[in-house]
């Protein structure tokens, strides 16, 4: 490794420990091949831009240009293997603004920024009507319709496993190790599978700065694979068969990753004894999102996890898909209350706090937040009320949300604070929780809120109506959403009789979810099967 001599300690060192990832990856993928590997001086802290080229390879001017860092090469098991040229980028350290948000700060589209200028409301529209038409587009832009999978004839042999002397394995494929319902969801699988004894694997399919990659598990049983940086998409299945038969993976389960998808034909064609289950969350406007995804694959999964009676729904009504789907709340037991405390809001109260939290996200609908915040003021000042307000989140929309707050004179009346804040305190002293979202599965910050005594009043999206009442809810179209917030404010404060059955609604709806099995109850038994390594 010559090519590291100039460079300073820590930046050779953040190159050695990127370059035993490469090396494991590669070495898994072409066991026996020999590995001739071409580095370059990343320019961003994320992709690798990996090329892989299987056999000759001829060096052209391009190949040796300013970011060349060096080449090395492993050798392959006998004199005459073949050749894998391997190209690839070392991403640098982040900066510590990246660390905080990678994600440029949001502008509207240019044709539209007069109008964003004028009304940001208007442009909020715009964005609704568009997100409509693509969602009335989806079903025939993207069918519902399951690939068909084959079972084979009996006159030829099956796979069968290979004997092997490690103990069983779990690989958890999750979309990124970011903040986010389905990564938490995750997070917990990976600690489930230790509990169950199963060594633990974990891939991500989208390049980032994995901020919560500290969140893994402390132990030599889980091993974090950086293919989201360093493994083109087209050959994870290749290399996910080669894991599974180097590791012993007894069990697959996806968490809204995309190339593992894509990676169901290899294993059920090479590596048929595996089990896949997958997980999923939300059903997106545009093109059904993972649960579409999913659906598309179902002849090649054993069981889909979902978190919500809609997608059980959702499975049903669109594949056909019945016995193998199966409902886990994503709740732990052991944290949440058999109970809800009384209700921080009072009729007549003279104070008033309203929250919200989440990434500021597209998604989130940061704009209509501000602006219902905007039209609860105007209402507090009408009624004598004390109206106070908290946002809790960071993302691409800060600065928007920032500004708008001070066009609207609501800076000293509404707090933003950072995503790392502490949600139950503030939901303990908040009477409100604003979930005006474009689409959700069912927002994880309601259990929350309703744990703390806090109301929740969502748009009627995904699965929101599972845990907020009916009169809660209100429409996603920007501007009566605002208004249906301000209406559903108003008739909590002056309606005494109301504000009781919200919360006698809302006692039966937490009843009801919590009298359904959780995720970790559906999900252990497979885990503990795999690890138990039973034959079929």
């Amino acid at each position: 490794m010559t090519a590291l001599a100039p460079v300073g300690e820590d930046t050779a060192e953040h190159i050695e420990r990127e370059v035993s990832e490469i090396v494991s990856i590669y070495s898994c993928l072409y066991p026996t091949q020999r590995l001739n590997f071409i580095l370059y001086e990343g320019k961003d802290p994320i992709w690798g831009a990996p090329t892989v080229v299987e056999g000759p390879f001829t060096f052209q001017p391009a190949h040796v240009n300013a970011e060349f860092l060096g080449q090395f090469e492993r050798p392959g098991a006998h004199p005459g293997a073949p050749t894998v040229t391997i190209m690839l980028s070392v991403p640098r350290k982040p900066l510590p603004s990246e660390v905080r948000q990678m994600d440029a700060p949001w502008v509207p589209i240019r044709r539209l920024r007069a109008i964003h200028r004028l009304s940001p409301m208007l442009y909020e529209k715009i964005r609704y009507q568009a997100e409509m038409m693509r969602k009335r587009q989806s079903p025939r832009r993207h069918p519902r319709i399951s690939l068909l999978r084959g079972d084979g004839s009996s006159l030829f042999p099956g796979r069968r496993r290979p004997e092997s002397d490690k103990r069983p394995a779990i690989l958890i494929g999750m979309h990124w190790l970011e903040v986010g319902g389905a990564e938490k969801l995750g997070f917990d699988t990976i600690r489930w599978a230790l509990e169950a004894g199963l060594r633990v694997f974990v891939a991500a399919s989208v390049p980032s700065i994995q901020r919560l990659v500290d969140k893994l598990p402390d132990s030599p049983d889980v091993t974090f694979l950086r293919l989201d940086r360093y493994l083109p998409h087209q050959l994870w299945p290749r290399y996910i068969e080669k894991l599974v038969l180097a590791e012993n993976i007894r069990l697959i389960h996806i968490h809204h990753c995309r190339p593992l998808y894509e990676s169901l034909p290899q294993i059920r064609a090479n590596v048929p004894w595996v089990r896949v289950i997958d997980s999923t969350h939300i059903v997106e406007y545009a093109d059904g999102g993972f649960p579409r995804s999913s659906g598309v694959w179902s002849n090649f999964i054993d069981i889909h996890h979902v978190i919500s009676k809609e997608l059980v729904d959702y499975y049903r009504d669109n594949f056909h898909v019945i016995g193998k789907v199966r409902l886990g709340r994503m709740l732990d037991r052991t944290e949440h209350q058999a109970g809800l405390p009384e209700l921080n809001m009072q009729p007549g109260k003279k104070r008033l706090q309203a929250a919200f939290v989440g990434r500021l996200y597209y998604q989130k609908r940061p704009v209509v937040v501000v602006e219902a915040f905007r039209a609860l003021a105007a209402w507090a000042k009408r009624n004598d009320v004390e109206l106070t307000g908290k946002i809790v989140g960071e993302g691409p929309f800060l600065d928007t949300v920032k500004a708008l707050l001070q066009r609207y004179g609501l800076v000293d009346r509404v707090a933003l604070l950072p995503a790392n804040s502490p949600v139950p305190e503030i939901l303990r002293d908040s009477d409100i929780l604003l979930l005006p979202s474009n689409n959700e599965g069912l927002a994880l910050v309601c259990y929350e809120a309703v744990e703390q005594g806090c109301i929740p009043i969502s748009t009627d999206v995904g699965s929101q109506a599972e845990i907020v009442p009916r009169d809660l809810l209100v429409p996603l179209e920007p501007q009566a959403c605002v208004k249906g917030i301000v209406a559903a404010v108003d008739r909590l404060w002056r309606d005494a009789a109301f504000l009781s059955r919200q919360r006698e609604a809302l006692v039966r709806s937490w009843s009801a979810i919590t009298s359904d099995p959780t995720a970790q109850e559906i999900l252990m038994p497979l885990y503990q099967e795999a690890a138990a390594d039973l034959q079929e």
